[in-house]
Order: C-alpha cells, then structure tokens, then sequence
C-alpha cells in the first residue's frame, strides 16, 4: 500500500508525471498519499509536484542526487521506508546511500528514456555546421545524440562543437565521449543552462 511509505522522492518532472498519471488511472486520488512526505530533486521538479497542490518537504540547493543525499543525511531516517518512482535506467547512488543511512528503499520504474530518431534537417545543420551550441540536459542525452551520428560526423563534433552541459554528472558523461565542455551554469535547471548559453555570446 503506498500509505505505507514515509517518502516518496521525485528526481525529475517526468517521474512526477508518470507516478501520479499511474495512480489517477488506477483510480485513486491525492488521498492515497496519506501522510508521505515528499522530496524534489530541484525547481523544475518541484514544479510539477506544486501543479498538483502538494507541496515538496525537501528540495536541496544542490538539483542532484547528491543534493538529495546531503538533504536526507540530516534527519534521521534509519527505518524509514522510502518509494523512488524514476527512469528504467537512472544512477545507483541514490538509493544505495538511502540504504546506507538505514532506509527501506523501494524503486520504481515509472518510465522509459528512448532515443528519438535523428531528423534529417538536424542532421543537415550538424553537417553543415550552422548549429551553435549542442546542449545536453542529461547523461541519457549524450549518449543517445552519439549512437545516432554516423561516424564521420561524429568525429567532426567532437573536434568543433561548443557543448553545453545542465550540471557536473552529464558534463563528465560528455567529456567521457571526447567533448569539450564550455557551458555549465552554477544552477542545475534549464532556465540556468539558457541564460549561461545567452551570457557565451554576449
């Protein structure tokens, strides 16, 4: 019973989305959350659970997991049982920390990230270079951009594009596959990311 948990945490809008369209269409309603206490990975996230009329307990300064992490080691929460609806395929460190800090950890697959296709007219402006800036928002996105590229164009981008990058996880994730970083902002949301992209061509 999902009454039965102390927390629930959401690490982006998308698990939000999904883990309350699941629960309205089994026929349930805000009420199911009883007394759960809610935790937000960041803003946008936080957003979304404010769209519904609930509020977050917890959102760290830090939009990651290991904001999260440093959030949850200050109370104590050795017995409590946590609920983390997320991607299929997400970072470990999360709820291995949890775990660590003595919470009953239950993960849910709320969703699945899958690689669009590659539209000619992007693949026509890679080729001919007339895009500014490549901008990742995730570690899913740097690695989905680059099984989609042939491999001569490939090697083009890694030696000439600017990249920009949401936050430290996917600007390592993009340095892993040979890019050169020039954008990161000091905030992890997608309003930080454009104006940090908007200050690079002042």
């Amino acid at each position: 019973s999902l009454s039965t948990f102390d927390w629930v945490i959401f690490s982006s809008a998308n698990a939000v989305r999904f883990f309350f369209e699941r629960l309205f269409g089994l026929n349930f309603d805000l009420r199911a959350l009883g007394n759960i206490r809610i935790a937000a990975v960041g803003t946008g996230t936080a957003k979304a659970i404010s769209a519904l009329h609930l509020t977050s307990d917890i959102m760290p300064n830090d939009f990651r997991a290991e904001g999260l992490i440093d959030a949850f080691s200050q109370i104590d929460i050795s017995g409590k049982r946590i609920l983390i609806p997320r991607a299929e395929k997400a970072r470990e460190i999360l709820p291995s920390r949890l775990s660590e800090l003595g919470a009953d950890v239950t993960l849910v697959p709320a969703y699945v990230t899958l690689a669009p296709d590659l539209k000619p007219e992007v693949l026509e402006m890679l080729e001919q270079e007339t895009i500014d800036v490549l901008t990742f928002t995730s570690s899913s996105t740097v690695k989905n951009f680059f099984q989609l590229l042939p491999d001569d164009l490939r090697n083009r981008i890694l030696e000439q594009a600017k990249v920009a990058c949401i936050g430290p996880i996917t600007a390592r994730t993009a340095e892993d596959f040979g890019l050169k970083v020039t954008v990161q902002p000091d905030k992890f949301t997608i309003p930080s990311l454009v104006s940090a992209i908007e200050d690079l061509f002042k």
